[in-house]
């Protein structure tokens, strides 16, 4: 935890979790909701990546970019106080911190193997989403992310070709250790005090800690459900090249030296992964395929149970003298019943 006030908060503050995508923002915000006095959202609309990205790149000028903040947020809602966990978040830190002189950050931290292998599967840097092949075939929402997503030449980071000559991979790397620079530097330079720092893999051994640096007195804290699961398994970073771990080393490294420091030893230096960590990052995966396929076997024999259950119905009704003379006075009871069967 870096900052943490100590006392109870004065007035009311509005708290924004900072974070790279695919970081469990979804899991936290839905999390926070379930706290008496939190009014918790994922993403709201609008969700700012166009914003975020204008302005990190040079479209889009601060005044309107705050502008559009001001119109659409709020400290409190309802009574409650307003906790938003957004991705794009990340790239406004200063302008929350102007408009908002109350604001605390959570600044939300995931071990970047395990993003880079998510954003990796989900298509990102591709062009197009992960649920269409072409970018003319996806929705609005999911062009609006794929033009929105930062990248390295139009933030001042390389020039074109740099960022051209990076294959896609790299990029989804770039982006952790790009988004985590940014988050840093800002809440040290606008909210020196006002964060707190939470590694994902934490949360829920932190929970009642973060709750209570929130200023909230929760005896009880929820508990904590993963939320915005991938659908497809991510290509696991044991599975991963010796380019993609240098790669991964290269874009990475100084940030994960600093939040998870046992990933070189984890990958070795010969560039090989550990059997011990491969197996355990492995059997997770497996277990959350696993976990999916015993819900889908739960509601197909649920869906069954019913059958049987109408079927019986059913047979109970045929066998009834009420049904025989509902048959005998009114013609359309056989193609009824060819409808209940």
């Amino acid at each position: 935890m870096e900052g943490a006030p100590s006392g109870e908060r004065e007035g009311v503050a509005v708290f924004f979790v900072v974070t790279t995508g695919r970081s469990g923002s979804t899991t936290l915000a839905r999390t926070l909701d379930r706290v008496e006095r939190i009014h918790a959202v994922h993403e709201p609309d609008p969700n700012l990546v166009v914003e975020s990205c204008g302005l990190r790149s040079g479209t889009l000028t601060k005044d309107e970019v705050k502008a559009v903040i001001r119109q659409t947020r709020s400290p409190e809602v309802q009574g409650k106080v307003y906790v938003e966990s957004n991705q794009t978040l990340a790239l406004l830190i200063p302008e929350l911190a102007q408009l908002f002189p109350d604001a605390r950050f959570i600044w939300l931290v995931r071990n970047g193997m395990d993003v880079v292998a998510s954003t990796y599967q989900k298509q990102w840097y591709t062009g197009h989403s992960e649920n269409h092949e072409r970018y003319e075939d996806s929705n609005a929402i999911e062009r609006a992310w794929i033009d929105g997503r930062v990248r390295g030449d139009r933030v001042g980071e390389m020039s074109e070709a740099e960022w051209e000559a990076l294959d896609r991979f790299e990029r989804c790397c770039w982006y952790w250790g790009y988004v985590n620079r940014v988050i840093d530097e800002d809440l040290q330079r606008h909210a020196s005090g006002r964060f707190y720092t939470l590694r994902l893999e934490d949360l829920e051994r932190e929970l009642a800690k973060l709750i209570d640096w929130m200023g909230f007195n929760v005896p009880d804290p929820p508990g904590v459900t993963r939320d915005n699961i991938a659908k497809r398994v991510p290509c696991h970073w044991t599975q991963w090249s010796a380019e993609q771990r240098e790669a991964f080393g290269r874009q990475c490294g100084t940030g994960m030296d600093r939040f998870f420091p046992v990933w070189r030893t984890i990958t070795g230096r010969d560039g090989r992964l550990l059997v011990a960590p491969a197996i355990a990052g492995l059997s997770r995966k497996a277990s959350e395929e696993r976990t999916f396929a015993q819900k889908q076997m739960a509601r197909a024999e649920r869906a069954e149970r019913k059958l049987r259950q109408l079927r019986l119905e059913m047979e109970t009704i045929k066998s009834s003298r009420a049904w025989r003379l509902t048959r005998r006075f009114f013609p359309c009871a056989p193609r009824i019943q060819e409808e209940l069967e």
